[in-house]
This record gives structure tokens, C-alpha cells and sequence, in this order.
């Protein structure tokens, strides 16, 4: 079933709306009714001369999502084009004067019809393709003329102009020069012979460039049209690209080929391109323009035709690139330049190869003369710097291959893989898996090659192979290359990988290798040539060998390109040479082209479904999740998914299967040089899962076996070269990883030398629990958060190894650093949250020394309390109360305490709200302290409970959304709370619905008031979705409450504001609410008897009272207005804003003069200017102020 959300079944859906209304708009849009015609019978329609350029936008934006399916316009393509071709050649017979007439005023809104015709011809062309829009174009040959006239008088500007503005948008742009240009390439075409088109009479301006000789025989048409031509060749837009279908259709008509045309063209070209005395700023687009034509004329001509000019065409490009003039180093300089070069030498090339061909040719073979040194050119190129050059030289060495006599192409098969075996070394590796697989396996160093040019080859190869190029004896060593290219992979020194390019290309190799051949041929291939990676490849037929290196490059690849690219070519190989993999379907049915798009399902998911495919596929994904690709990746989250990945593999196949691979993993650590950080962080973190699921019940009959090879990585923390102090302390080591990676170990290691079932046979020495001690400790210099996790986790199952008396050691130390930093408190540079996590861990194992566990719930809350103290140490406390000290059933009155004043921490700094990492942390404690069933036992929990109500209606997403899955599960057990909706996710919480549940709270009291300065924070200042969600279920709410509850809510507004009058967070959002309220006229007068808005006029006064925040101005000026439709109050609230008037700040008095327009009539503020200084103002503002008085 199609997803709903995916943008092609989309477009599908819509194309048919967006084409009828693209039709329904166009008439009206070209055509209008005379106003003195309209409601005649013999109205007429004429074409526009102006348009809307907004107009003209929407129509293109309707069609431009079609770019993703092009296919989905054919149907429509001639209704759509037939009016628009119509329109713009009806443009053509107006004159000049009338291509642009607009009045001044318009000139900025409006474009010519025929420029807006042009624009949507180009974004057709852009979508479709020139080739297909170009068939609905007129070609009647009249239009030749009438086309050159019109693009050579509005080029020229020769139109009405009225003023400047009017003058620059005369011109034509190149969207139109681009389609009368495509249009006259077509016209070009005519069958009939251009001296019988257009007129004889000699054009004005009719300039040929300085070189180019002419025969007079040619007819003036022609003559225009080249020069057209010649003038927009050298352009740098759009239209260069028509100017040069225009020249070498022109050019390679038969009549004109008879008149000397393309013999002069050509002639003119090279010696234009050889100039010596050109200009060294001259622009490169003139070349460009004349390399396209020589590449699309010799590509296109006939052979007999383009035959006497090939060699002086080959000797221009064989001085460009030899010679140092200024023309030479300016073509040599660009890329777009160098590609179009090559793309002349690959149709040179395969000309002459066709005229040798030839037996009737006479003229003198340039095979010898041409061949030889454009292959060894291009090969060159292949490593060129510039991606586009390096594709190109692929493309026409492949293509000039398949044109070579067969003796010849494999010359240049053999010496493309022979230029991959260059700088490449082979070393013997002893791999070492267990004792009985051991061998010396041949080990390819790449570390030298040029990845750009291996990039260069493998994509020729690829292109070779996609054409059948290499004989089956070659296809070997062809192979043998792909596979090497497939597990390529380079770094800078900044750590980018350089060998995706290159893997890629391996990919559309192997794809077309298994398009291309057939099984048998494949199957009868003689590869003892080609290189195993081990003993154990020999056995394994050729096709089952590529399919196991797409599937290691499908699940493990680090690019998303690689693993779909290797994804496809499983499915070509599996799919043209069917009963040649083992388990083909179902392989090739979990190795799915969209499933491994997301690298985390690839490693976690599709690799464990591939490892059950078979037993095969089982070593096959070891060794691919044991690779640089994942255990050895870049990026960290990689390498964390590989590793619980890895954990899942070892329960499949057994307690053999499980053996293996933890050996593996010591065997590859314990090989690992100083500098390998991302392999080392990734073999630890995987050895600490794998070795977690020994207790695994599929492994029950392999315990002894597995009991020797754990008990081997107890013997790795001996070993001081295998984790040095450096690893946890050295910044070029990036010591927070080994940190990490270590934690995981001696945390898994602790856990199964704990258990019943291993406790026996895998008891580590008190040296070796000493030096994970150490580890630890050097561990805890590092914050981040994996790091804090994973070293809280390693101390609470490694610290019962420990004995008594240094378990009190260590805890002390960690105590007297936490004292330290609560006595330095920010002066202390020292970060302790690693302490903090691990106090918290250990504090259930010290249950049995009472003083230890005083001191350490002591240093915590003493260091949480303390004022000064640090965001993230407070957090780090937080979380160490959460992890800790809450699941050992500890949550005295002193924590709560503590929690519900960081349930009210509202810190900032120059990062903004900090203190909600501290909110979150409290939220995160007080629900965990419910779960453990210990809420009930504080004095405080209604207090705590008001406080996460009140950040449940908070405007920040992740702390309401967090507040609200505490709020629901607490409030089970309070009999006058209920929540009967569920709310998921944070877009849930963000809605009306939600925001009206809670204020359904607002009927309890205590919950009343915490509830209020929550939802106002939404209300007043929170997003835009917030903000109207919360102001419409305030106001729903009060719609449906009678009089007495709705004077509760205003009592509860105005205690808020009566209390925290200090408080700005508070205060500004409760004078936007209360500005809002009183806009909707909902209690301005109604509650005149329950309410004292005088006494509420005066509570905003004291808001505002000689405030510097103009914020909080505005807001109570907004507030006023609500007010000043409370007539018991309304000329007190008019007096004061009218003192507003003067207030110091000049947008005061713009809002405060705003203000006062709106809620009076036939006031004259509108024609005052209240941003002149306060002093010039005071005498309006005095009259002003008499009038108000004076007002009944």
C-alpha cells in the first residue's frame, strides 16, 4: 500500500487539479475583451501586451512540481502549449513600439506578455526537456523573419519608452532570447532552401565576425541567423545552450554544407579557440559556446561530411591543452570547459573509427594519427580534479572502446586495472579468529592510491561493462577490481571520507556486470586469479562471493547512496541469475532498497534479519559489522548501533557461533594501534554487549567455553599497552570514547562475573579490580552523557568486587570533591557530575555502612541546595536522585523540598532558560518517585503535584509535554483530579483539546493558582500554535462558566499579578492574557458587581511603574485598552494613556497614540507626529487631556 506522505503519490494525485486549473487560467491570462466590445455580439478577443507578474508566478508554481515526474505532463502537453505558441507568435506581428506599453504606475507589477510566455516555455522546457516542447513550436518558415526582426528590435531596446524604469524592463530578458532562440533552431529545419525565405534585401547591422569568410552566394536569412547565432553563443546564460542548437542545425543543412557554411564555421572556431593574441580577462563563455559547437557538430554530422575537418579539429584541442597562450589557459581552467574538450575527442574518435571503417572512403586514415593519443589523454583525465571531467573522460573512453577492434579494447581494459594496481600494497595479516581458523591473509593498503582517480577508472570500467566492452577472459581481474573498489576507503586529515565516489562507481559495476552477462558466462569465469580475502573465499562460487560483498555494503555501508546503490545490485544479481545465491529470494526480500536507506534500521534490523537468513549470511554480517565500515565508523552513534547490533548476532547461531565472534572481538582488540580511537571505542562497546547476552538461554551448553574466552577480557585491564592512561586523559585520543567504551566493559564483565553461572570460572584478581578502578576514575574526568551513564552503571556492579574498607576510601574522595566544588562553588573549574552519578549509583550497595550512605545523600542535597552552584551540576544531582537515591526507596522531606524548589527553577543566562534542564530533571524525579511508590510518604506532595500541573500548561514543548506524563499517572490516585483524555506525543499537547482538560482543574483551589501561572506563559508568550490553543480553550472555558466561577479566574489573574508583581516572566503574560480577555468583550461589563476594575486599573498601573522594560509597557498598554470598555473606569484609563503620551521611548507613544485612536471617536491623534520629542508634544497632550475631562 503507498504511503500517504510520499511526494510522488502525492503529485499523482494532484496533477490532474493543477493541470485543469493551469488550463482553465491560461485563456485569460493571454487573451482579454476590448472594453468597447463587451456585451456585443461581435466582441473579439486580443492578446494582452501586459501581465501581472504575479499572475505569471502562480502559473509557473503550478507546474513546477512536476519536475519529480515529468512523464505526468505528455497528456496534456498540447492543449497546455498550443495556446501559449499561439499567443507568442500573434506577439510577433505587433511592432516593436508595442512590445512593453504600461502606464509609470505599473511598471513594477507588470511584465510583457511575450516575456511571461517565454518564462513558462522555459519552465516546460526545464521540466520536460527541450526536445519534446521544441515538436509543438510553429514551423511555418515565415516565422523565420518575423522572429529575427522582433529579437533584433527588442534587443536593441528599439521600443516606447517613458521613463527609466520603463526603459530597463524594455529589454528582453534571457528566458525570451533563450525560447526564440530554441524556436529558431527549429524553424532552421525547413525543408526548403533559406535563399526562397524572408527577404533579399541586405539588414542593417548585419556584422560577421573578423575571420570568418563568406561565400556572397549565401542567402541573407542565413546570414541573420548566424549572426544571431554568433552574438548569444558567447553568452553566459541559458540561451547559449540554444544558440548552439541554432548554429550547428544552421550549419549542417544541406544547402548551406553546399554554400561553404560549415567548412567556414569551422575553420573560424578552431582559430578563434588558438587565437594567441586573445585578451587574458576574455570570458570563457565565448569558449564554452564554441567547444559545444565543434562537439555537437562533429557528433551529429554525417561521416563523409564532417571527415575533411576532423584532424584540424583534433590538432585545436591538442594545442589547448599543450600550449600556454591566454586562450589555452582559460579553456584549461575550466572544469565545464575540460568536460566539453573531451566530449570533442570521444566524437572525433568515433568518427574516424567509422571512416576507417568505410571501404569506399578515399581519404587518408587519421585512426593512427587520432586514437592512440586521445585514449592515453583521456586516461589522464580519469584523475583529473573536477568530478564532471572525470565522468565525461569515463564515458568516451568507454564509448571509444566498444568502436576498437576487440585486440584493441582489451589493451584498454588491461590497462585500466593495471592502473589500479598502482601504489596499491599487499600485506600478510595474521587474522588469528581462534585457534583452529587461524591463517595469513592477504591484506590490501590503499592508503596511497588517488581516490579521484581510482573514482575515474572504476566508473570507466563500470561504463565498459555496461556496454559489453571486456571479454569474458578479462571479466577476473575486472571483477577482482570491482570487489577491491567496493571496500575502499580514504579520510582526510579532517576525518570526510574521500572513497564514497569510489564505492559508488563499484556498485553501478557490479550492476551492470550482472545485467549484462549471462549466468553461465558468469558461472564459467576462471577466477583463480582474483584474490580471497581468506582460505575460506576459495570455496565459495564467484556470484555467491559478490552477493556477500553487496550485502556487507548494503547493511554497513556509512553512505545512504552505497547501501541503496549495493541494495539494487543484490537485486539485479539475484533477480538475472536466479538459483545462484543461497536463499536468493529471501535475501534479497530483507535486504530491501528502502529498508537499509536509514543506517540504524540497516545495522540493528536488516543486519540481524540477514545473519537468520542462513548460516552464511551469519559470518558474512559478522565480519561486515566487524569492518571500518561499522564497528570502525566515524561517527559515534554509529558505532553504539553496531554494537548492540552485534550483541543480538551472538545468540543465533549457538554457543560455536557466540565463541567465535567474542574471540574475534579480543583477537581485533588486542591488534589495535594507538591511533585507531574510532575502533577501539567501538570493539569495547561491542564486546560489552556481546558479553552481556552470555546469559542468554541459547548458550547454556557452550557455558565453560564461554567462561575462558570472558575471563580473557578480565586479562585486557592487565595489560597496560591495551588501555593506557593517555586513551582516558589525551585530547588527540578523544578520551571521552575509551571512557565510554571501557565503562561498558567492566560493566558487562561485573554483571556475568556476579551471576551464579559464571561466578566460578570468571573471577577477576583484586589487581585487575583495581585498575578498573582507576579507569573509572579517570573516567569521570569526562561529562558527557554517555560517558556519565556508562561509568554510574560499571561502578554499581563493579564496587561489590571491591572490599569494605576501600569502597569507603573511594567514596570519600568522591565526597571531598563534591564538598570542594560546593565551596568554590563557581570559581571551582572542576566538573563533578561524574561523581554525582556514580554517588548515586553505589548508594544501595553502602546499605550496610548507614554512615556512608548519610554522607553521600549529605553531599548531594547539600550541593543541589547551594545557591551558586552550577546548572549542570544541579541536574547532575537531579539525575543522580533519580538513578540512585529514589529506587532505594529514599525520599525524605529534605528532597522533596528540594525538588519543588527546582521544580520552580527559572534560571537564565546569556543561553536562555537554563533552568528547564533543571525543571525536567525535577519533573523526571518526582514521577520516579511515584512509581517507586514513596510520593504519598511527603507532607509536600500537593505542593509538588501543583507545581507539575502548573508546568504542564507551560509554553516550552518538552517540559509540558514531560509534566503531563508525570501529571496523569500521579493524579490516579487524587480522588478530585480526573484526566480522562490521553495525550501521546508533544503535537498532542500542543492542541485545544488539551489545554482544555487542564482547565477543567481550575475548579479545584489548590491546583488553581499554580495552574493559572502556567497556562499564561502559553497564553501570552508562548508560540504561535501555543498561544492560540490556550487563549481558545481560556476563552471557551469562561464562555460556558457562570459569573461567580468567572470571578474566581479574574481573582486568580489579578492575585498573580498582586504577588509577583517583581516578576517579569510572570507579569508580562498575565497583562497580554488580561489584554485579551477584556478585546473580547466577554466580562468587560458583565461582572461590574463581582469585580473591582478599579482596582485592577490600578494593579497595571503598578506593573508598569517606572519600568525600564518597554515590553511590559506595551503589554499593559494593550491591557488598557481592553479596560477602557469598562465605563465604570473607562475616562480614568483614556487620562492615563494619555500620560503615556509623553512617555520617554518614542514607540510608547506610537502605541500609546495607537491606542487611544482605536477606543475614541473623532480624535485628531492621526495628524500628530508622536515620534518628536516629548517637549514639542505637551501642549497637544494637555488639550487632549482637557477634552477627555471635559467628555460626559
Amino acid at each position: 500500500m503507498d504511503a500517504p506522505d510520499e511526494q510522488d503519490v502525492v503529485l499523482q494525485r494532484a496533477a490532474a487539479d493543477l493541470l485543469d486549473q493551469f488550463k482553465y487560467s491560461l485563456p485569460r491570462f493571454l487573451w482579454h475583451t476590448s472594453p468597447l466590445d463587451r456585451g456585443t455580439s461581435e466582441a473579439k478577443e486580443h492578446i494582452r501586451n501586459i501581465v501581472r507578474t504575479s499572475t505569471n508566478l502562480d502559473l509557473i508554481k503550478l507546474l513546477e512540481p512536476f519536475q519529480e515526474w515529468p512523464q505526468l505532463l505528455d497528456p496534456e502537453l498540447s492543449a497546455m502549449l498550443t495556446p501559449l505558441v499561439e499567443a507568442f507568435a500573434a506577439s510577433l506581428f505587433l511592432p516593436p513600439s508595442k512590445y512593453y506599453i504600461c502606464p509609470p504606475r505599473l511598471v513594477s507589477s507588470t511584465i510583457p506578455l511575450s516575456r511571461a510566455i517565454c518564462k513558462l516555455l522555459y519552465t516546460l522546457c526545464k521540466i520536460r526537456g527541450p526536445k519534446v516542447i521544441s515538436r509543438f513550436f510553429l514551423n511555418e518558415p515565415m516565422y523565420i523573419e518575423l522572429m529575427l526582426n522582433a529579437l533584433h528590435a527588442r534587443s536593441r531596446g528599439r521600443v516606447l519608452k517613458h521613463t527609466s524604469s520603463l526603459q530597463s524592463r524594455s529589454h528582453m530578458t534571457w528566458e525570451e532570447n533563450y525560447v526564440m532562440l530554441l524556436w529558431l533552431s527549429h524553424l532552421s529545419l525547413t525543408p526548403f532552401d533559406l535563399s526562397s525565405v524572408g527577404s533579399t534585401s541586405p539588414i542593417e547591422d548585419e556584422l560577421i565576425p573578423i575571420g570568418l569568410m563568406l561565400t556572397h552566394q549565401i542567402p541573407p536569412i542565413a546570414r541573420r541567423l548566424l549572426r544571431v547565432g554568433l552574438i548569444y553563443v558567447a553568452s553566459a546564460a541559458k540561451e547559449r545552450e540554444a544558440a548552439v542548437t541554432l548554429l550547428v542545425r544552421l550549419v549542417l543543412r544541406p544547402d548551406m554544407v553546399q554554400l561553404g557554411l560549415l567548412g567556414a564555421l569551422l575553420k573560424w572556431s578552431t582559430e578563434t579557440l588558438q587565437d594567441a593574441s586573445s585578451s587574458p580577462s576574455q570570458s570563457i563563455y565565448k569558449y564554452i559556446g564554441l567547444l559545444s559547437f565543434l562537439a555537437n557538430t562533429v557528433n551529429l554530422a554525417d561521416v563523409p561530411l564532417i571527415a575533411p575537418h576532423l584532424l584540424s579539429i583534433f590538432h585545436c584541442m591538442q594545442n589547448i591543452n599543450a600550449l600556454t597562450t591566454p586562450s589555452s589557459n582559460i579553456i584549461s581552467s575550466s572544469a565545464i570547459a575540460r568536460k566539453i574538450i573531451v566530449k570533442v575527442l570521444r566524437s572525433i574518435s568515433v568518427k574516424s573509427l567509422q571512416l576507417d571503417a568505410m571501404p569506399s572512403s578515399k581519404s587518408p586514415s587519421v585512426v593512427d594519427v587520432v586514437i592512440e593519443e586521445v585514449i592515453q589523454q583521456l586516461l589522464t583525465w580519469l584523475a583529473d580534479k573536477d568530478t564532471p571531467v572525470r565522468f565525461a573522460a569515463s564515458k568516451a573512453l568507454s564509448v571509444i572502446t566498444l568502436n576498437l577492434p576487440s585486440s584493441m579494447a582489451s589493451e584498454v581494459v588491461e590497462s585500466i586495472v593495471a592502473a589500479l594496481e598502482e601504489n596499491v600494497i599487499w600485506t600478510e595479516v595474521d587474522t588469528n579468529e581462534t585457534r583452529e581458523t587461524r591463517h595469513i591473509a592477504p591484506q590490501r593498503d590503499l592508503s596511497a592510491v588517488d581516490a579521484l582517480e581510482w573514482q575515474g577508472l572504476i566508473l570507466t570500467l563500470s561504463h565498459l561493462l555496461f556496454r559489453r566492452c571486456p571479454s569474458l577472459e578479462q571479466l577476473p581481474i575486472v571483477l577482482n577490481a570491482l570487489i577491491m573498489a567496493l571496500n575502499f576507503e580514504q579520510r582526510t586529515s579532517f576525518g570526510s571520507s574521500t572513497g564514497t565516489s569510489v564505492r559508488d562507481a563499484a556498485c553501478f559495476g557490479i550492476w551492470s556486470l550482472a545485467r549484462r552477462y549471462s549466468t553461465d558466462q558468469l558461472l564459467a569465469m576462471d577466477v583463480s586469479s582474483m584474490k580471497r580475502k581468506s582460505p575460506d573465499d576459495v570455496s565459495v562460487p564467484v556470484l555467491q562471493a559478490v552477493a556477500d560483498e553487496l550485502v556487507a555494503a548494503s547493511i554497513s555501508d556509512p553512505s545512504g547512496n552505497i547501501r541503496r546503490g549495493a541494495s539494487a545490485a543484490l537485486q539485479e544479481l539475484i533477480g538475472r541469475h536466479p538459483d545462484t545465491i543461497i536463499h536468493g529470494i529471501d535475501l534479497v526480500q530483507v535486504v530491501d532498497y528502502h529498508a537499509v536507506a536509514l543506517r540504524s534500521k540497516a545495522l540493528r534490523e536488516v543486519a540481524i534479519n540477514t545473519a537468520e537468513v542462513d548460516e552464511h549470511y551469519w559470518h558474512v554480517t559478522m565480519k561486515a559489522l566487524l569492518s571500518w565500515r561499522a564497528i570502525g565508523a566515524s561517527d559515534p552513534e554509529s558505532r553504539r548501533h553496531t554494537s548492540q547490533a552485534l550483541g543480538e548476532l551472538s545468540t543465533i547461531q549457538g554457543g560455536l557461533g557466540f565463541i567465535l565472534l567474542i574471540s574475534r572481538i579480543l583477537n581485533d582488540l588486542k591488534r589495535l594501534e594507538s591511533r585507531q580511537v574510532e575502533s577501539r571505542h567501538g570493539l569495547l562497546l561491542a564486546a560489552g554487549a556481546v558479553i552481556l547476552k552470555a546469559l542468554h538461554p541459547s548458550l547454556a551448553d557452550c557455558i565453560t567455553g564461554i567462561s575462558l574466552v570472558i575471563s580473557e577480557f578480565w586479562k585486557i585491564f592487565d595489560d597496560p599497552s591495551l588501555l593506557e592512561d593517555k586513551y582516558f586523559i589525551s585530547s588527540l585520543h578523544r578520551p571521552f570514547l575509551t571512557a565510554e567504551g571501557s565503562s561498558s566493559l567492566i560493566s558487562s564483565l561485573s554483571i556475568i562475573s556476579s551471576n551464579s553461572l559464571y561466578s566460578s570460572a570468571i573471577e577477576p584478581s583484586l589487581t585487575t579490580i583495581t585498575r578498573c578502578a582507576h579507569l573509572i576514575d579517570l573516567s569521570l574526568l569526562h561529562t558527557q552523557g554517555t560517558v556519565v551513564s556508562n561509568t554510574s552503571e560499571a561502578v554499581r556492579w563493579l564496587f561489590p568486587m571491591i572490599d569494605d574498607k576501600q569502597q569507603a576510601i573511594i567514596i570519600l574522595e568522591w565526597i571531598a570533591k563534591l564538598s570542594r566544588k560546593k565551596l568554590l562553588a563557581t570559581q571551582s573549574p572542576e566538573n563533578v557530575c561524574g561523581q554525582i552519578a556514580v554517588l548515586g549509583s553505589i548508594y544501595q550497595t553502602c546499605n550496610h555502612v548507614p554512615e556512608l550512605q548519610e554522607k553521600i545523600l549529605d553531599s548531594i542535597l547539600g550541593l543541589l541546595e547551594d545557591k551558586g552552584i552550577d546548572i549542570d551540576s544541579k541536574v547532575g544531582c537531579l539525575e543522580s536522585m533519580s538513578k540512585g537515591l529514589i529506587p532505594s526507596k529514599v525520599f525524605n522531606t529534605r528532597m522533596a523540598t528540594d525538588v519543588l524548589n527546582c521544580l520552580q527553577d527559572y534560571t537564565t543566562d546569556q543561553r536562555g532558560d537554563i533552568g528547564s534542564l533543571v525543571r525536567f530533571e525535577a519533573i523526571v524525579a518526582v514521577h520516579t518517585a511515584y512509581r517507586y511508590g514513596i510520593l504519598d510518604a511527603t507532607t509536600q506532595k500537593q505542593e509538588i503535584v501543583a507545581q507539575i500541573c502548573g508546568l504542564a500548561a507551560g509554553k516550552l514543548d518538552k517540559i509540558r509535554f514531560r509534566a503531563w506524563q508525570c501529571l496523569k499517572d500521579v493524579c490516579h490516585d487524587i480522588d478530585d483530579v480526573a484526566l480522562p483524555l490521553i495525550f501521546s506525543d508533544v503535537g498532542q499537547v500542543s492542541s485545544v483539546a488539551y489545554y482544555l482538560q487542564l482547565m477543567s482543574l481550575s475548579s479545584i483551589p489548590w491546583l488553581r493558582q499554580p495552574l493559572f501561572e502556567g497556562i499564561v506563559t502559553s497564553a501570552g508568550a508562548g508560540s504561535e500554535t501555543i498561544l492560540l490553543a490556550s487563549r481558545a480553550a481560556i476563552v471557551q472555558t469562561m464562555e460556558e462558566l457562570p459569573l461567580e466561577q468567572r470571578a474566581t479566574i479574574w481573582d486568580c489573574l489579578l492575585n498573580i499579578i498582586q504577588i509577583k508583581i517583581q516578576n517579569e516572566r510572570l507579569v508580562i503574560p498575565v497583562l497580554e492574557v488580561l489584554g485579551f480577555l477584556l478585546s473580547t468583550n466577554l466580562d468587560g461589563n458583565t461582572l461590574s458587581d463581582l469585580l473591582d476594575w478599579r482596582k485592577v486599573s490600578v494593579l497595571v498601573q503598578r506593573c508598569h511603574f517606572k519600568t525600564g522594560n518597554l515590553h511590559k509597557v506595551k503589554a499593559a498598554i494593550d491591557a488598557y485598552i481592553g479596560l477602557s470598555r469598562c465605563l465604570v473606569i473607562r475616562k480614568e484609563v483614556l487620562l492615563k494613556l494619555s500620560t503615556m503620551l509623553l512617555h520617554p521611548s518614542p514607540s510608547i507613544r506610537n502605541k500609546a497614540a495607537e491606542a487611544l485612536f482605536m477606543v475614541t471617536t473623532g480624535s485628531s491623534l492621526d495628524l500628530t507626529d508622536w515620534s518628536r520629542p516629548p517637549g514639542e508634544l505637551k501642549a497637544k497632550v494637555r488639550q487632549l487631556q482637557m477634552s477627555m475631562r471635559s467628555d460626559p
